[in-house]
């Protein structure tokens, strides 16, 4: 274990990155805990069945403000630890990479918004809302960093080392209309269309790249290819393009895309019932100042330099070299249109009236990222006092992270209704020993209360 001090400048800034991802973990918002106070007006983002205790709901900019993030690999505390006979700071990068899968994300979600509108009609219930959505996941695997700290020359002699990296970015506008409708005394169906508007998107469209070493000869063969799709990047590729503004694409809908959300309820008893909903199915056409980069895929093996050509004439030797690498590594770009999925997930949930004011409930959820399957398993109690208070304590596990200790209320004074809440409220209290940060908070007006009729049948589920 090598300590801070002989660490080469290449290490060190290895671990510096390192230690970013750790303690600025970037996105990915799951927000269980609104699932579970789904008498929030919000609440049917997540599940389109889901209406709030009121007639009309009216939401404006302060609506809802959420934010989180995740890293699925290691926390500082895997990373930095303190010396026992002098209390100060030790790096062991060994124990970092234990911690880590074999591939890795780092997420980032963000969710404002703007504007929202519902109101019921006996049975059924009418939504409008517009959000903005930003979204960022950073992929690496536990390879490139093994790779940083140990060479070439230990676990990875004669195995292939994957040094694979992924970025993404996703920013759009989201205009949607949903509908539910409750069906006889138990089930309730509900949906949500949606149109989008992007505004800016990076897509790591295939990231392959890998190195091997001969165990005898100690060849190094570099390996993989790389293609990446961009739209409304063009400052961070061009210097000339400082004065763009992507934000203007939010509104002209250049860069279209549609949605779907759809969710139900099933009171099984009085006691009893269960919600499912899957969100964010569909995609965006990005067509608006792209620019597309794919290499090919390559297989070159480096040799070593003869030693009699370089002392002979070094300049020649590197202008070889260089000549190679540019024949191996090539690379096209184009302006081509291009199509990206939505990060879809799912909820199941299913909840049981222990008392008039208290539930018990358990969340399953569900999603699928780059091909990677991520689940999600959240145990609450909630806490319910007739239409003005609601409360929730739960624990999440999700994200490799078994530490998720969640809560959130929901507060309503005349038509204001705040809401508060987090998934893991140890993300502010030991930022350096959790994986996952979270928070979600707003104001809405609520006009209104269901007939007595109404409340009674819903009462089971907030």
């Amino acid at each position: 274990m090598k300590p801070h001090s002989s660490l080469n400048r290449y290490q060190k800034l290895v671990l510096l990155f390192m230690v970013l991802l750790s303690s600025q973990p970037i996105f990915a918002q799951r927000n269980f805990s609104l699932y579970q106070l789904n008498t929030t007006a919000q609440s049917h983002y997540l599940n389109p069945a889901f209406k709030p205790n009121s007639k009309v709901y009216l939401s404006l900019p302060l609506g809802m403000q959420s934010f989180g993030a995740s890293h699925s690999g290691f926390t500082v505390n895997h990373l930095i630890h303190s010396r026992s006979q002098d209390d100060s700071l030790e790096l062991k990068p060994a124990i970092a990479i234990d911690k880590m899968a074999k591939l890795n994300f780092v997420n980032l979600d963000l969710q404002n918004e703007i504007f929202g509108f519902g109101f019921r009609t006996k049975k059924s219930y009418f939504s409008f809302g517009v959000v903005h959505r930003s979204q960022i996941n950073f992929l690496y695997s536990r390879d490139l960093f093994r790779f940083a700290f140990e060479g070439n020359g230990q676990s990875f002699l004669g195995e292939r080392a994957s040094l694979g990296l992924g970025f993404n970015l996703n920013s759009y506008l989201e205009y949607g209309i949903g509908f539910n409708h409750k069906f006889g005394q138990k089930l309730t169906v509900g949906g949500r269309l949606k149109m989008l508007s992007g505004i800016a998107n990076v897509h790591t469209r295939k990231s392959e790249l890998g190195i091997f070493t001969d165990e005898t000869t100690f060849d190094l063969t570099i390996d993989g290819a790389l293609e990446v799709n961009s739209s409304n990047m063009a400052p961070f590729f061009d210097s000339t393009s400082s004065n763009f503004n992507p934000s203007k694409y939010a509104f002209n809908f250049d860069n279209r895309g549609f949605g779907l959300d759809l969710g139900a309820m099933y009171e099984m008893t009085e006691k009893i019932s269960f919600s499912a909903s899957v969100v964010d199915l569909g995609f965006i056409n990005w067509k608006t100042n792209t620019r597309n980069f794919a290499s090919n895929d390559f297989n070159y093996t480096f040799q070593g330099v003869n030693l009699n050509d370089f002392l002979k004439d070094s300049s020649d030797v590197f202008e070889n070299l260089n000549d190679t690498l540019k024949d191996v590594f090539q690379q096209t770009e184009n302006t081509n249109a291009y199509r990206t999925s939505l990060y879809t997930r799912f909820y199941i949930g299913g909840s049981y009236k222990l008392t008039e004011k208290l539930i018990l409930s358990g969340l399953w959820y569900n999603e699928i990222l780059h091909g990677k399957y991520r689940p999600g398993l959240t145990v609450a109690a909630n806490f319910k006092a007739k239409e003005w208070f609601s409360a929730t304590v739960n624990y999440t596990a999700f994200g490799r992270s078994f530490s998720n200790l969640g809560a959130g209320f929901s507060l309503r004074g005349g038509p204001i209704q705040f809401f508060l809440m987090s998934d893991n409220l140890l993300g502010f209290l030991v930022p350096q020993g959790s994986k996952n940060i979270h928070l979600t908070t707003g104001l809405s007006l609520l006009f209104g209360k269901p007939d007595k009729k109404t409340r009674t049948s819903e009462r089971v589920n907030g």
